[in-house]
Formats: structure tokens, sequence, C-alpha cells
């Protein structure tokens, strides 16, 4: 039987999952324009799920797409030589990942490129990024960076600096689209530069939960274990949590597993008033 997560990313397969998929929908097209974005919101919202989920539904929509996962966590103490180094490495594990996942094998060309690459600074980046292009046949890289909040400071501006000359290039941009998940916009993170180093970002602040969303998520429980909530419950929970993922699973949590209610009881509004005060 799955649970409500409140630890960390949500599995489907252990966690009910609230499938967001207007939002998703609103997000790859943003990815099929080439854009340029920036996923963020405070810790525990929801972005990490949703980061895999936008992942997941592009790859079955746009299997052209030649897409890259990166995470920057735990990086910002690294020197700039150690982290364009690690950086030229993940690049190039993913990209044999990738070949692999579409079921082809890299070119002799291919190898020796990946061999050989080497990363040293936010110029060689981009060299790396106009490299790799030739080896794309009728596809488009897109670059999802989880955790983008952890690069080292020093190195922020150069970097994206190097992505912003790409994205106003007058040739084919390569990576066609890059997303970054972080703790809050560019512009939050430098709030004194009178000039962003990446001033074409897209802005994409997570919304919390919908009501209805609240309510299908609840309705998963039911569907699944046969315990029904009165209708009011679930627009209560979604009024006190102002529809907040971790909130919301949390107080599902305490309603169907800690207050110990049979499973043959329907959840009420005095077993809501119960939870209140813990939540």
């Amino acid at each position: 039987m799955r649970a409500f997560g409140t630890r960390g990313p949500v599995d489907p397969e252990k966690h009910y999952v609230v499938q967001r998929s207007d939002e998703i929908a609103d997000f790859i097209n943003r990815v099929k324009d080439g854009r340029y974005i920036v996923i963020f919101a405070p810790r525990q919202t929801g972005k990490t799920t949703f980061f895999h989920q936008v992942i997941d539904a592009l790859a079955v929509e746009e299997p052209t797409y030649f897409i890259i996962q990166l995470n920057f966590e735990n990086r910002e103490d690294l020197s700039e030589k150690d982290f364009y180094s690690t950086l030229c490495n993940d690049l190039c594990e993913e990209i044999k990942k990738t070949f692999q996942k579409h079921g082809n094998i890299p070119c002799e060309a291919l190898i020796h490129f990946l061999k050989n690459a080497q990363i040293s600074n936010n110029v060689s980046m981009r060299n790396f990024y106009t490299r790799f292009e030739k080896f794309l046949t009728n596809q488009k890289l897109v670059i999802f960076i989880d955790k983008f909040h952890g690069i080292p400071q020093a190195i922020e501006n150069g970097f994206l600096a190097s992505l912003r000359s790409i994205y106003n290039s007058r040739y084919k941009q390569c990576p066609h689209s890059v997303v970054f998940e972080s703790l809050e916009s560019f512009i939050q993170r430098d709030p004194l530069s009178a000039v962003s180093p990446f001033n074409i970002q897209d802005h994409y602040g997570l919304p919390n939960f919908t009501v209805e969303q609240v309510q299908k998520l609840l309705g998963q429980y039911t569907d699944e274990v046969g315990q029904a909530f009165a209708p009011e419950v679930p627009e209560a929970v979604y009024k006190h949590t102002n529809g907040q993922p971790l909130l919301v699973n949390q107080f599902a949590r305490v309603l169907t597993q800690e207050l110990d209610i049979p499973k043959n009881v329907v959840i009420r509004m005095e077993h809501f008033l119960e939870v209140q005060m813990k939540v």
C-alpha cells in the first residue's frame, strides 16, 4: 500500500502523487520554445518531484530530445578547476547514459570526443556544447540542472554568462533549452547586481496545490484503501494548508495513519479538527 510522502521527493510506486498535468504541459511548451527556465520555490514544495515529472513527460512526448540531468548539490566549496572538471565528467557520463536509453551506440568519433573532453572554465564549457552539437542528428539537447543553488558563488556569473551567449547566438543554440531547479530566482540570488548575468531567464514559480488537486490526492487513498473522506474534509485541508504540498501530505498522513481511524469509518470534520492542532 502506498503512503503520503513527507520526506524528500515523492516516488509514485511508494506514494500518492499529484499529477500536475496542466503545469507540466505549460512547462514542456516552454522547453519546446527553447527557453532557459528557472523553477524556484522554497524547500519541500515539490520542486524535485515536479522536476522529474517534467523530464519523464518530455522523454515520452519528445523522444528526439536529448535529455541530460545534472545535479549541483554540495559543490559550493569547489574551486573553478574542480567544479568544471566534475561538470565535464558528469556531462560525458550522462551523454553515454542517454545514448543507452535511446538504444543507440556512440560512434567512434563521439567516443573519442568524450574520452578526451576537458572543461576548465565557462569558455571551454561553451566550446564543449558547440562540438557536441555536431553529434546530434535531428536532436535537440535539453539540460536539467537540479539543485543549481549548489554552484560555487564565484563561478555562477561566468557560467550563466556563457549560457546567455549561447541563447543569444544567431546560430542553432546548443543546449536548446536549460532548466534550473533552485530555491530562489536568479534575481533574488543577486539583488544588488545592476546587470543580471542571466537576463534571458524564464521564471517559473511552482504553485501550491489547488483544491481540486488536494481532492484528487486524497481520492487516490480512497481508491486504494477504500476509506472515504467526507466531502468537506479535502477542502478544509486545502484551506488550512493553503495547498502547500508538504503540509497537505503531512495532514493526510496524520489523518490516515496516526489517528488509527478504522478503515470502514468515513474521515469526517471531527477528525480534521483533531489533526488541525497538530499540523
